[in-house]
């Protein structure tokens, strides 16, 4: 039998109360069992981030999350039966979900790279970084390697995230081959 902890966690508690293990919790928000045990043991902070995935997990709100507190995202106590329905409206997924939320998700990128491009700030390559540093995250901490290859094999590509595209690559070429014609 595990032993009684010795600090209170408002993760620990959502965890009783959607009946997930630490594994089980850990494996869903996409960290390793060891972080979400420090992280409930008060041994590390939590983070935004971390407290995020919980939101999109659970329905816990992260503001509160980050306070100390469990609250779900509509400010009232968290209950079972919120869980219950959380996960009824956020289980439903399939491919035309996820190309519409690519769609909206892509306009947004496409506003934050033409901004950086512009004005006195002009930090393009950062925002492109830190956009294929969050995809690369997503790949691997959320264990997407098999679903993104299988779907890339379709299209005979790999996963390269800011690598130029095959016809990119063609392009240049075809500009070499022209310069030495020259």
């Amino acid at each position: 039998m595990p032993r009684q902890p010795s600090k209170k966690s408002p993760i620990r508690q959502l965890r009783a109360i959607i009946g997930k293990t630490q594994s089980e919790f850990a494996k869903s928000i996409g960290v390793s069992p060891s972080a979400l045990k420090r992280i409930e043991n008060k041994d590390l902070k939590l983070s935004r981030k971390i407290a995020q995935r919980i939101e999109a997990e659970a329905g816990a709100d992260k503001t509160k999350l980050l306070s100390g507190q469990l609250r779900d995202v509509l400010g009232k106590t968290y209950t079972a039966q919120f869980y219950a329905k959380w996960k009824k409206h956020r289980t439903y997924q399939d491919p035309a979900i996820a190309s519409e939320h690519a769609k909206r998700l892509g306009w947004w990128i496409e506003i934050l790279l033409r901004a950086s491009a512009v004005g006195s700030k002009r930090r393009l390559w950062q925002v492109r970084d830190a956009l294929y540093d969050a995809l690369s995250t997503c790949y691997s901490d959320f264990d997407l390697q098999r679903p993104v290859k299988d779907i890339l094999a379709k299209h005979r590509m790999k996963w390269t995230p800011g690598a130029l595209t095959p016809e990119e690559l063609s392009e240049i070429e075809r500009e070499r081959v022209r310069e030495e014609q020259v």
